[in-house]
Order: C-alpha cells, then structure tokens, then sequence
C-alpha cells in the first residue's frame, strides 16, 4: 500500500471511530425509545458502507496548513452526517429503494412497519423525513464539540450552511431539468457545480481548510474542488449507465428511470438527433426495458457522447491539478490531492 492510499485508509478508521462514538453519545441521550430506534437507524445508515470521501477531503483541507490535530476528526464527521440528510431526503425524492446495496432508508423502515398498518409507504416517507432533519442537526452539532475556537467553529458552521444552500439549489435544477425541454449542457454543469461539486470536494476541503484558521489565499483550493467535483460527478453517471452493479450497490438502470439527464444523455440526443425521441422516451418510461435500455447503451457509445464525457472528465482533473500547484500549502497533503484527482475518475464505485 503506497503512502497516499494509507493516507485513506488511515483517516477512513479514525472517521469511523468518531463516528461510532458520536452515535453512542446521541444514543445515551435518547428518552424514549421511538427516538432511539430512529437514531439508531440513522447510526446504521452512515455506517453502512460508504468510502469517507467527504471528511477525509476536510482533514486533508486542514493538514494542508497544519498538522494531524484530533479536533479536525471530529469536525469532518459533520459532512458525513450531512450526506446521509442529503441522501435520505434524495431517495424518498427519487423513489431509489436501494442504497449501496441495501434498502435506502425509506424502504427500510416501510419494511419494519407490520402489514396491514394504514399507508406504510407515506408513514416510512415521513419518518424518513424527519431522520434527514435530524442528521443535519446532528451535522452541526459534530462542529461546535469538536473543541475548536468559536471563530473557527463559526466559520465552519457558516461554511457548511453554504453548502446544504447550494446543494438545495442544485437539486431544484435537478428536479427541474426533467419539465424543462431546453435543459442542456450549460445547465447541467450548474447543477453539478451546486448539487455535487459544493458538498463533495470543493467544501469538505474548505471546511478543513477555514478550521485550520489559515489566512492563505484560498481561492486556487476551491478552483481544485470545483473542477474536480464535476470529474466526479462525470464518472459517477458513466458508472450509472456502465457500471457494474454489485460494485455501485443499485441499479444500473436507476438514472434512466429517474429521467436524469446526463451529459451522457444531452450529448447523445445532440450528436445522434435521429434517436432523441428514443431517448427522451427512455428517460419518460419510468422502468426501461432491458432491450432498450442495452440500445441507449449503444446509442450513447456509438454517438460519440461516451468519449466526449470521458474526455472531459480527464480534462477537468487535469486542470483541477494545475490549480493545486498554486496551494502555498505542505508538500505530502498536495500530493495526496494530486493523486486523489486522478483516483476519483478511475474509480468503479
């Protein structure tokens, strides 16, 4: 193992300590048990899987300015506890039954409601609900007991306020993009800037970064996680279509039947408009067949849009990595971000 995969292997085990303490903690003040089963499933949620991308991103934001502090754990759980809000709150949206490869919460706590109990499915929507508001309190609450000053901890708290604003605004375009028959490529690149791109690398690294109370010209790190950001999510809707999905743990079918559209989609509609009424009922259908769906496959390959997203992919690590060069921060955690650009579009998961 090379320094930089130690380096997230490492900060995953001291993110998932923190976190399993932090669940203890919530859990010992619980009163009733209503609250505690609750709470309780939002601990099994957050833990079940998941790389650690985003907290890890903001101890490495800290390290760049200062060195290993054990007050920067326990603040990066706080974007970790925000993506499981985003994503339990996402999947009752997208109606997604599943979650790396388990059932989304939803669906896990319609399962545990007995049979014949009136309307499962809008009693788990709702508790579903209000478990995403409580993992978004329980997200700041992991800042301001982290032990840091209370400037740094205003500026975080602030920070993270940005981030949970923009990613709203980003899924409105999402949600959106599907009544809007003009939704093109400038579009989508807005939406993943603010529903991905924000909450994903560019503000977990600035997090790390404001907490570390750094007073360096920031700018060039926030170009690095913006840039890289929508590499990621380039990467994330080509596995969506080609992944492999034991490894994505859900459907590869589920961005098509959510009508999402994808640079992959908008491109092969531009480059091949014969099939973009194909494609468009494809993205309307709902619950895509297996024999049109292995045809968009290959509409979307054979067009060009495949390469194309592929090429721009690289293209925007790339030129996130030029950015890093001007980062006056230490040598070792650059080199980390370096590498970790060129592993989030060669990932498979």
């Amino acid at each position: 193992m090379d320094r930089n995969e130690n380096y997230l292997l490492k900060n995953r085990e001291m993110i998932d300590r923190e976190l399993d303490s932090f669940f203890k903690m919530k859990l010992d003040e619980c009163r009733d048990p209503v609250s505690r089963d609750m709470v309780a499933r939002i601990r099994d949620f957050t833990m079940n899987g998941g790389k650690r991308v985003r907290p890890i991103l903001t101890i490495a934001g800290y390290n760049l300015f200062r060195g290993f502090d054990e007050r920067i754990t326990k603040a990066s759980i706080s974007i970790e506890l925000t993506q499981s809000y985003l994503l339990i709150h996402d999947d009752v949206m997208d109606q997604s039954e599943t979650r790396r490869g388990k059932p989304s919460f939803h669906a896990g706590v319609r399962e545990s409601i007995p049979e014949g109990t009136w309307d499962r499915k809008r009693l788990s929507e709702n508790l579903a609900i209000v478990a995403g508001d409580l993992a978004d309190s329980f997200a700041n609450e992991a800042i301001t007991r982290s032990g840091f000053g209370h400037k740094e901890i205003l500026l975080a708290t602030d920070l993270l306020a940005e981030i949970v604003e923009y990613t709203g605004y980003g899924q409105l375009l999402d949600i959106n993009s599907a009544m809007d028959e003009e939704f093109g490529q400038k579009d989508l690149m807005r939406l993943h800037l603010w529903k991905t791109a924000k909450y994903t690398i560019e503000g977990p690294l600035m997090m790390g970064a404001v907490l570390s109370g750094s007073e360096k010209n920031l700018k060039p790190l926030s170009y690095y996680g913006y840039l890289l950001g929508l590499a990621f999510q380039l990467q994330d809707d080509i596995l969506g279509l080609y992944g492999n999905e034991k490894t994505i743990g859900k459907s590869v079918k589920n961005d098509v039947n959510e009508g999402k559209k994808t640079l992959l989609m908008i491109k092969a509609m531009e480059y091949s408009p014969e099939y973009m009424p194909f494609i468009n009922e494809c993205l309307k259908n709902g619950d895509i067949s297996d024999e049109d769906f292995e045809k968009l496959k290959d509409i979307v390959k054979s067009s060009g849009s495949y390469d194309y997203s592929i090429n721009m992919m690289k293209k925007l690590a790339e030129k996130s990595k030029s950015y890093l060069e001007l980062v006056d921060g230490e040598s070792e955690t650059k080199n980390f971000l370096k590498w970790f650009a060129d592993y989030i579009i060669t990932r498979q998961n």
